[in-house]
């Protein structure tokens, strides 16, 4: 599935028309999630900060879990806001903030269009008045590449000799239909086809592969969510019950944190990594206290049996696994797999909001269709089978004068398992902030649908300290970054035996003005694993070293520049190889034109695929920004966005990937790719249009 995720923080901004979403702070993204090891939803956090820009939130009426939810404030920023809110009053403006600590002025400034003070708000007073002042929005996507995938091809020219093939064509597609009113009332749907899935067959009969739809009420009343259709639960540290959008390691430390708040709506088209169903949750005085129910099918990979090959009468014994997201249904054994087990879910959660801080429980079971049953491999000793389990959970999160504590302890019923994360924010000094976050997740905690903080992106076999820093070293200087140290007590995938390992990160960065800012950052990362093509595999330490220079600029008004080396080595004993990217970026906005260009030409060099780089490119909205430099070649890109009318929006972007052959090879011998998605030859083209329309 196309999820793309985008595992952080789009900062939309002030561009050529006025004010739109497109951001202009392209590396406030990847200081969110280009470490994360999964990939993060970027169209369900990019719906988030959209939101946000076109609902300004106000200073004054936002009560701190309301403020806490916001992704561009700081835990540390949010605490200083609600002081200065009890002493002072409500801020008469929002430049009120360069009193508060953790606030500089050019901070502020990139704040402005998504912050309020004393905001008008709507009144619900009728289902024509909400139809009448709401919002519209009607959003579609369609993207192709050339040449042809292998799968496309074999399916061409052997459709009834073969069935691994696709089923159907190279197009990729979307469509996006929302409405709001304000923040209290929300619904819509989202459809999905991805490339080489067919539409208007058997197991597509409305042409979409994946459709989604949702109903979403917030903080009308006593009621403070009440959500219908798909729907998301997300609570405490993500242990017990999660299943949304959370960060990994980065430089900014309070990515640490989880500012979970219950159930929210589902927009994204990660499939299979939602609820489905109804969820309610009211507030009775400091008592909050909600509940849940969720059935749908989701895809699993299916071990069969009794087959009797003349009447075609196969039983489904268990599955392999289950997708929690996933969604590709290209080829007849994916389509085979697609809604092959019934998840039945249900729980309830209590929270108690004290006068610093709140604490809680979350509680759920679970039921599943078909027994899962694993693979017979040490590593997977301890992980879950069955058909069933339930996890109950206990969170807090404490404010002690400018101390920040948080944490969860979570049981999963599966052989009685723990896992526990407890981290404090600290604000040492106006120039100082500290994270430090202790985790211990013990081998055979269940996994599914949890999100917890560490170095895997599954919260078990694991424990560590995390000790994050922020230091303003003047006006324009601030180093930040982390120090972790963590073990694995039990055998991993590609590792046979217990192993531990530790990662750093520091970045420079200096930022005189708006108009320009430039960072160099280091991070080193040392971890045990088997060694490589050794028969009886010993582990060995593995080094990867990292070395970025960035540079943003505005050459002139509506010109902006920005340019970035980075380069990379990997040592396992005596081998290493090393990998390295140069890019320049063209960001053409001219100030009150119906049109912007964006540009890119890129060169990487790497010498193996451990060496990769990432990259996050200009895209249209919602669609998934990250590029994976893992070869030696060209890559270049233009996005266009053009703007005919008021509410209409149309993005054109093409891509080009170029690889250098190598000496041995003959390009007629070359793919791009991998499997069925490959494609003959050393070039790739990408062609995507996307179109958005809103109206009330």
């Amino acid at each position: 599935m196309r999820s793309k995720l985008f595992l952080g923080f789009l900062f939309f901004g002030i561009t050529s028309w006025g004010q739109t979403e497109i951001g202009i702070v392209n590396e406030y993204i990847e200081r969110y999630i280009e470490n994360t090891s999964d990939e993060v939803d970027i169209q369900q956090l990019a719906a988030d900060f959209l939101f946000y820009y076109e609902h300004p939130i106000d200073l004054n009426k936002a009560d701190a879990t309301k403020l806490f939810e916001v992704p561009f404030l700081n835990t540390f920023q949010v605490l200083e806001i609600i002081e200065h809110r009890k002493k002072y009053g409500d801020f008469i403006s929002i430049y009120e903030l360069q009193v508060l600590p953790s606030f500089s002025v050019l901070e502020i400034k990139e704040l402005t269009p998504f912050v309020s003070i004393n905001s008008n708000a709507l009144s619900i007073t009728s289902l024509k008045n909400i139809w009448k002042l709401g919002e519209h929005q009607i959003l579609t996507l369609a993207e192709t590449t050339s040449p042809r995938f292998r799968g496309i091809e074999i399916g061409d020219t052997a459709k009834s000799q073969n069935t691994n093939r696709y089923t159907g064509s190279q197009l990729y597609s979307n469509l996006r239909y929302r409405f709001d009113f304000d923040r209290n009332i929300s619904f819509g749907f989202n459809a999905e086809k991805d490339a080489g899935e067919a539409m208007f067959e058997n197991h597509s009969p409305l042409g979409y592969d994946y459709i989604s739809y949702y109903f979403s009420l917030r903080d009308i009343g006593k009621i403070k969510a009440l959500q219908l259709g798909d729907f998301q639960a997300n609570f405490g540290q993500g242990l017990t019950l999660s299943t949304g959008l959370a960060f990994g390691k980065s430089s900014i430390i309070t990515n640490s944190k989880r500012n979970f708040n219950g159930f929210s709506a589902y927009r994204s088209l990660r499939e299979n990594a939602f609820l489905r169903g109804g969820a309610i949750a009211a507030s009775f005085n400091k008592l909050k206290i909600g509940a849940f129910a969720s059935s749908k099918k989701i895809d699993g990979n299916g071990i069969y049996g009794n087959e009797n090959l003349e009447n075609e009468i196969v039983d489904l014994i268990n599955v392999s696994s289950i997708q929690e997201d996933g969604g590709f249904h290209r080829t007849l054994n994916e389509i085979a797999d697609k809604d092959l087990v019934r998840d039945l879910q249900t729980g309830f959660y209590a929270e108690w909001s004290l006068k610093r801080g709140k604490v809680g429980t979350v509680n759920y079971l679970r039921k599943l269709s078909v027994p899962l049953t694993i693979s017979d491999q040490p590593y997977n000793q301890f992980n879950f089978e069955g058909d069933s389990y339930f996890k109950n959970g206990l969170y807090y999160d404490l404010v002690i004068r400018n101390v920040n504590l948080y944490g969860e302890v979570s049981y999963a019923s599966f052989d009685n398992r723990i896992a526990q994360i407890h981290g404090a924010l600290l604000s040492v000094s106006r120039n100082l902030d500290l994270s430090l976050v202790y985790h211990n997740y013990e081998n055979g905690f269940i996994t599914l649908q949890t999100n917890g903080f560490g170095e895997n992106s599954n919260s078990t076999n694991e424990k560590g300290f995390y000790t994050g820093f922020d230091m303003r070293l003047s006006n324009h200087f601030r180093l930040l970054g982390y120090y972790d140290i963590f073990t694995f007590p039990w055998m991993r995938f590609q590792t046979s035996a217990p192993s531990s390992g530790q990662d750093f990160w520091a970045e420079l960065q200096y930022k005189p003005s708006r108009s320009f800012n430039v960072y160099y950052r280091y991070r080193t990362e040392t971890k045990q694993q088997n060694d490589i093509g050794v028969t009886v595999k010993p582990i060995s330490a593995e080094t990867i070293s990292r070395h970025r220079i960035n540079i943003n600029y505005k050459l002139a008004k509506g010109i902006e520049l920005h340019n970035r080396l980075e380069w990379s080595s990997v040592t396992n004993n005596s081998e290493q190889s090393f990998g390295s990217l140069l890019y320049q970026d063209v960001i053409y906005k001219p100030f009150g034109k119906w049109y912007q260009i964006s540009g890119r030409v890129a060169y990487s060099q790497i010498d193996r695929f451990d060496n990769r780089i990432f990259s996050f490119e200009q895209s249209p909205l919602y669609d998934y920004p990250l590029f994976t430099h893992g070869f030696t070649g060209l890559r270049f890109y233009i996005l266009t966005r053009i703007k005919p009318r008021r509410n209409l929006d149309i993005w054109f972007k093409y891509g080009l990937t170029q690889h250098d052959i190598p000496l041995n090879l003959e390009a007629n011998n070359y793919t791009i790719g991998s499997g069925l998605s490959a494609n003959s030859g050393n070039i790739r083209n990408t062609f995507t249009v996307q179109l958005r329309y809103k109206f009330k």
